[in-house]
């Protein structure tokens, strides 16, 4: 099948979804042409770069005021701030239409809300015959992920549920099948085994530290408040593409024994989080359904205002994660979290019962569907 997939690269949790659903389609069907569209880069660089730009840039200098906006909009279909993204959309979707036409796909997938609404108008100005399926990549759903003419959305937990249906949307097109995430995150494994080939220590509690593909966040300081503590531990930290980050922590383990290992991007990340007993990260939503997939239990901290708080708010009400942002210090948390061995284990219950092993083949079995009923239509 001809699969056209559409996704913005802001941080890197939305183009990274469109890649593993791409991973799963080929494991069933390696015949298919699949092709994943940087939607912005692809329509007009430069606006890519004012929006993209312009979105880390409030994330990390003016966060409140970025999540004020956020929450603003948060109820209603009907807000300032989806007006002017509306017209942003409205003008730049039929650009999209020239690749439609020459592609042809079967599908439409969309794993971030700019292409759903470019999409939707192309459905509704436009004609677009080619059914469409949005991919929510957080657990709580915004208003800027709905739209009219979206043929299925599929959600990474039941209590979206009434809230989008409150939204407005037919409840026969939500699907709660979770964010397609590697299937490596699902090998089975020995821990005993994956220490031993990092020459890491069996009897020492590993904690592995992340901050997004950007690594954002206050990974220092929580290094260093983790170092602290009185627990035998080895630590390792991914610092993602941060390359000031990796040097300030690359110094830091020379200092700390206790820093075992300190990465910048990887693509191993399956294997630190299966060896870990504890990830501390930002409750970013690819990040927590790779957790969640290798039963990793996880400590919170530096979410973004808006949609990463509501991801953490879902966490902690399940008893997933601990916000650590919440007690007095971080080292307290720390201690709270590694030397009770009864909350570690029972969080790691929690988030194997999270996971959604099947959410790769479910998806492909309803884009089959859905192409099926769109071709007798």
């Amino acid at each position: 099948m001809n699969v056209l997939m559409l996704a913005i690269s802001a941080g890197g949790g939305h183009i990274k979804a469109a890649e593993t659903l791409k991973e799963y389609i080929l494991l069933k069907e390696p015949n298919s042409n699949v092709k994943i569209i940087d939607t912005l880069k692809y329509l007009n660089p430069i606006l890519d770069k004012l929006v993209i730009g312009g979105y880390i840039k409030a994330i990390k200098s003016s966060p409140s005021l970025y999540g004020k906006l956020y929450n603003y909009n948060y109820a209603s279909m009907d807000n300032t701030l989806a007006s002017v993204s509306n017209k942003i959309n409205e003008i730049m979707a039929y650009r999209l239409l020239p690749l439609i036409e020459e592609f042809s796909p079967d599908i439409i997938v969309s794993t971030h809300p700019f292409p759903s609404e470019m999409l939707s108008i192309l459905k509704e100005q436009y004609k677009l015959n080619a059914p469409v399926i949005c991919i929510i990549t957080d657990y709580a759903c915004h208003s800027f992920w709905l739209y009219p003419f979206i043929d299925a959305y599929i959600i990474p937990n039941k209590e979206m549920i009434w809230d989008m249906i409150s939204k407005g949307i037919s409840s026969n097109s939500i699907f709660d099948y979770g964010i397609p995430v590697s299937p490596a995150f699902f090998e089975k494994y020995n821990r005993t085994e994956l220490l031993e080939e990092l020459n890491l220590s069996k009897e020492k509690n590993t904690v592995l530290i992340m901050g997004g593909s950007l690594g954002m966040g206050k990974i220092t300081s929580i290094c260093l408040q983790l170092c602290s503590i009185d627990v035998p531990l080895q630590i390792i930290i991914i610092s993602g593409n941060n390359k000031k980050l990796f040097k300030e922590l690359t110094k830091l383990k020379a200092e700390h024994p206790q820093i075992s290992k300190v990465l910048g991007y990887t693509d191993n990340v399956s294997t630190y989080m299966k060896c870990s007993d504890l990830l501390i990260t930002k409750p970013g939503g690819m990040t927590i359904t790779e957790a969640l997939a290798c039963s990793t239990p996880m400590a919170l901290f530096s979410a973004i205002p808006g949609q990463e708080e509501r991801n953490a708010n879902f966490l902690v009400k399940n008893n997933l994660a601990v916000n650590i942002e919440d007690f007095d210090s971080y080292k307290e948390a720390f201690e709270y979290i590694l030397i009770s061995k009864d909350k570690l284990k029972t969080m790691k219950a929690n988030c194997s019962n999270f996971s959604c092993p099947h959410c790769g083949s479910n998806i492909y079995n309803l884009m089959k569907k859905i192409i099926a009923n769109a071709t007798i239509l």
